[in-house]
C-alpha cells in the first residue's frame, strides 16, 4: 500500500537512529544488540521492516541495492535484460552484501527487537504476531537466495552466529506463520499498530492473517517437490511429505475463504518517489532520463529479456497482457531497420564454440544501437507510484493448477480450470485487458490445454519462435505432456517485475528450458568456463566469509544439498534444496545447420557434485 505523509517523517527518523545503531557494512554491526532500543514501542519501529524490504527486494530508495531487481534479478528471472557489467555474465552475486546486511539489519532487526521484547505481553499479542510474519516473509526471500544461513541465531549480538540447514530454516518457517496468523485477534481494537505506522495494511488484522496464509502456502510448495529420492539425503521424504501436507491445508483454507479470492485481495507496495527511502528507480533511470542519457548508459538500462519476449510478443502467441508489459521498440534509424519492434535481448550477444548459424540466418540484433529500438518496460511499472506486489491471486490459481495436476491436493476444480482461473487473473489483473481478449488467448494453440503449439497454422512464422542465434526454441509447446510447463510458464509471466519470485520458480521447477550465457570466460565455477547457467544461489557476503569463517565454511561444505563433494568455494553453482536439476541446454532445431555442429545438450555439473 501506498507510503502516507504521516509517518514518513517518523519512519525516516527512526531510520536514521537504526542505521546509527545497527548495521549495513558488516555482520560485526549486523549482530550486535537486538534489544538495543528497548524503549521504543513496537509501533514506532515496525514499520521500518516493510519499507527496508521493499528498497532491498524492490529496488526502491537510494542505496546500493536499488539496482537488485531490475540489473541483477530481472536478468537471472530472464524477465528483463541489461548490457554490460556482470550481470549479464551471471557472475555477479546480486551485491549480496548489501542484500544480506539490508535484509538482516533493517528488515530483521526491528522484527526480532519486538518479537524479544513483547512476547511475554498479552496487550501485544497482534503486533508481535504481525512482527512474526513479516520476519517469516523475509526469511523466506533469505533461505530462497542464499540457502543455510543464521535462523534461530540471528541478530542475537554474536558475530559468529550458528548456521541453520534450509530444512530446519523452512520447518521454522511454516511453523511461526500458522502460530502467528492463529494468534490474531482481528476484532481487537487496541493490540495493533496505528495505521499511519504500519506501511503494508495499514493494520488490517484479517489482511495480516490472508497475507500469512498466502506466504506459507508459496514456502511449503517451494519445498514439497524436493528430490525424495536422492541417494544420500533419505530425510527429504520427510521434509517433502510435511510440506505437501501444509499445501493441503493452506489450500483447503483457501476454498474455505481464509486466502486471498480475487485480484482486489492482491499483495503489494506502493513506490513513493516524494520519499528516498521507497523511491521506484525504474522511473528515475528510465522514465525520466532524456534519450541522449539513455544511449550513454544502454549497457546498464532494462530491456524486454528476448526469453520472455518469446512467450509473449504477437507473432507467438500475442499475450493479451503485451501493451501492459512492453513498449515495442522503434524499429532503429539505420539504413537496415531492426525487422522487430518486439525484440527482447538475450543474456549475451555470444555463440557456443564452433557453432554453425543456419544458413542465411541474420542475427535480428545486427542493427540495434540504441535503447529504443529494443522493446522496454511498460509505462504502468515506470510510475512513481508504481506498484511492487508481493502475492498475487494469479500465483494462488497456478499454485492450485499444479499441486492438483502434481495430486498434492484435490480441489473442487480440475488443473485445467485452475490454469485458465490463473490466465484470467494474471491477465484482467490491468485494467486495460478485456475479458474477450483472454478468451481468444486460452484457445490458441500452445496455450489452450494439452494443444500443441501449431505452426502449420496460415499466417504463422515459425522463425519468429527461434532466438537470435536462428537455431534454438523453448516457446514451442505439446500437448498433454507439457501441461505442467504451461502452468509454469504462465505463473512465470504472471510475476513480472517480482524477479526474486521468478527466479525461484525457475530454479524450483526447471520446466523452461533457456539457453545459457556464452560469454561466462570469466567465471571459473561453471563447467568449461565458457557458458554459465542462471545462478542457483548468491554466495555468501565476503566480510561474512571472513568474519564468520568457521560457520560460513560449515554451511558451504556441509549444508549445501548440492556440495557432495565438499568444495570450500562458495559457488554460485550449489543447487539448493527445492530446486530442480538442469536437465541441460536443449539442442537447436533438428536437421538445421547449427544442429548438425552444435556439441551439446550438457547438464548443468558444478565441479562440486558426484
Amino acid at each position: 500500500m501506498k507510503m502516507k505523509k504521516q509517518y514518513r517523517s517518523v519512519i525516516a527518523g527512526i531510520l536514521a537512529l537504526l542505521t546509527m545503531n545497527a548495521c549495513t557494512e558488516s555482520f560485526e554491526e549486523i549482530n550486535t544488540n537486538p534489544n538495543r532500543i528497548t524503549a521504543a514501542e513496537p509501533e514506532f519501529i515496525f514499520g521500518l521492516s516493510p519499507v527496508s524490504t521493499l528498497r532491498t527486494i524492490g529496488g526502491a530508495g537510494n542505496n546500493a541495492t536499488r539496482a537488485n531487481n531490475w540489473f541483477i534479478f530481472g536478468n537471472y528471472s530472464q524477465m528483463w535484460a541489461v548490457e554490460g557489467g556482470g550481470a549479464p555474465h551471471f557472475s555477479a552475486d546480486g551485491s549480496s552484501d548489501d542484500l544480506w546486511n539490508s535484509l538482516y539489519s533493517n528488515s530483521l532487526k526491528p522484527l526480532f527487537n519486538i518479537i524479544n521484547n513483547y512476547s511475554d505481553n498479552p496487550g501485544y499479542k497482534n503486533r508481535v504476531a504481525l512482527a512474526k510474519i513479516w520476519r517469516s516473509y523475509v526469511f523466506s526471500i533469505l533461505v530462497g537466495m542464499y540457502g543455510p544461513l543464521p535462523y534461530t541465531e540471528a541478530c542475537n549480538g554474536e558475530v559468529s552466529a550458528k548456521y541453520d540447514k534450509e530444512e530446519d530454516i523452512y520447518l521454522g518457517i511454516l511453523a511461526e506463520l500458522k502460530e502467528a496468523y492463529e494468534a490474531i485477534d482481528t476484532k481487537s481494537v487496541t493490540d495493533k499498530y496505528p495505521v499511519t505506522a504500519e506501511p503494508f495494511l495499514q493494520s488490517d488484522l484479517a489482511r495480516w492473517a490472508q497475507f500469512a496464509h498466502c506466504i506459507r502456502l508459496r514456502t511449503a510448495m517451494r519445498i514439497a517437490g524436493c528430490d525424495v529420492n536422492h541417494p544420500d539425503k533419505s530425510w527429504l521424504q520427510s521434509l517433502a511429505a510435511t510440506a505437501k501436507a501444509v499445501v493441503a491445508e493452506e489450500l483447503n483454507h483457501a476454498d474455505n475463504g481464509l486466502l486471498i479470492s480475487a485480484n482486489t485481495g492482491n499483495f503489494y507496495m506502493t513506490f513513493d518517489n516524494n520519499d528516498l527511502n521507497t523511491r521506484n528507480p525504474l522511473f528515475f533511470i528510465v522514465d525520466q532520463m532524456t534519450p541522449a542519457e539513455k544511449k550513454n548508459q544502454l549497457g546498464n538500462l532494462p530491456v524486454l529479456h528476448e526469453s520472455l519476449m518469446m512467450w509473449i510478443k504477437p507473432a507467438t502467441y500475442n499475450d493479451p497482457v503485451l501493451s501492459v508489459y512492453v513498449k515495442p521498440g522503434n524499429g532503429g534509424t539505420r539504413p537496415r531497420p531492426v525487422k522487430d519492434t518486439y525484440l527482447g535481448r538475450p543474456n549475451s550477444m555470444g555463440a557456443p564454440t564452433d557453432y554453425r548459424w543456419t544458413d542465411g540466418w541474420v542475427s535480428p540484433y545486427a542493427n540495434v544501437d540504441d535503447y529504443p529500438n529494443y522493446a522496454t518496460i511498460g509505462t504502468e511499472f515506470l510510475k512513481s507510484d508504481a506498484r511492487y506486489y508481493l502475492f498475487n491471486y494469479a500465483e494462488l490459481c497456478f499454485i492450485r493448477a499444479e499441486a492438483s495436476l502434481k495430486g498434492f491436493w484435490a480441489g473442487g476444480k480440475t488443473a485445467e480450470q485452475y490454469y485458465y482461473d490463473g490466465i484470467d487473473a494474471r491477465c484482467l489483473k490491468y485494467a486495460s485487458v478485456t475479458q474477450a481478449k483472454v478468451d481468444t488467448y486460452k484457445n490458441t494453440a500452445g496455450i489452450k490445454w494439452s494443444t500443441p503449439t501449431d505452426l502449420e497454422k496460415q499466417g504463422v512464422v515459425v522463425t519468429e519462435f527461434l532466438d537470435y542465434l536462428g537455431g534454438f526454441t523453448h516457446s514451442i509447446l505439446g500437448g498433454e505432456e507439457d501441461n505442467l510447463k504451461r502452468i509454469v510458464v504462465q505463473h512465470w509471466i504472471s510475476l513480472f517485475g517480482q524477479n526474486i519470485d521468478a527466479w525461484i520458480l525457475l530454479r524450483r521447477t526447471q520446466a523452461i528450458q533457456f539457453k545459457p550465457n556464452f560469454n561466462a570466460s570469466q567465471n571459473d565455477g561453471y563447467v568449461n568456463g565458457t557458458w554459465a547457467y542462471i545462478p542457483e544461489r548468491l554466495s555468501y557476503p565476503g566480510r561474512e566469509r571472513n568474519i564468520n569463517t568457521d560457520e560460513t565454511q560449515k554451511a558451504i561444505q556441509e549444508y549445501l544439498y548440492d556440495n557432495t563433494l565438499h568444495d570450500t568455494q562458495d559457488r554460485v553453482t550449489f543447487r539448493l534444496i527445492f530446486a530442480a536439476d538442469n536437465p541441460g541446454l536443449p539442442a537447436p532445431t533438428e536437421e538445421t545447420p547449427a544442429y548438425n555442429s552444435f556439441p551439446y545438450p550438457l547438464p548443468n555439473l558444478a565441479f562440486n557434485r558426484k
